[in-house]
């Protein structure tokens, strides 16, 4: 072979592997732009995934406040019962326990009978006095 034709095989080589890598390149630059195309979705979906997380914790953190103060109404309506509760039934048991005094006898009535006029009527004894 002579030193032209090398040359130009050479060249003609080199040529068809800077075509090559031209290509691949391009096709490189094609791929990477669709992964990036893919990347910005997959951001797109993970930044709304994100926006609906906010909302979903913002909606749990309002029903937890919510529920907190149902708890602590029902604690307070709770102790207030509980409190006359215990205020009644210790008034009712002192009641129940207290001495209670004797029934005092009482002294006899007193009858009072009016004589019809011009009669005489003999007052009535009273029943409980021994002659």
């Amino acid at each position: 072979m002579n030193a032209n034709s090398d040359q130009e095989y050479i060249d003609n080589k080199v040529g068809d592997v800077r075509t090559a890598v031209d290509d691949l390149r391009l096709s490189t630059s094609e791929r990477v732009a669709a992964l990036h195309g893919r990347f910005d979705a997959v951001d797109a979906q993970f930044r709304a995934a994100g926006d609906q997380l906010k909302a979903l914790d913002l909606k749990i953190e309002s029903t937890v406040e919510a529920a907190k103060a149902e708890i602590i109404k029902w604690i307070a309506g709770l102790l207030i019962a509980m409190v006359a509760l215990f205020v009644g039934a210790t008034g009712t048991i002192v009641n129940l326990l207290s001495p209670r005094p004797a029934p005092s006898i009482s002294a006899p009535a007193l009858i009072i009978q009016l004589s019809p006029q011009g009669a005489v009527v003999l007052p009535a004894a009273p029943a409980d006095r021994k002659p």
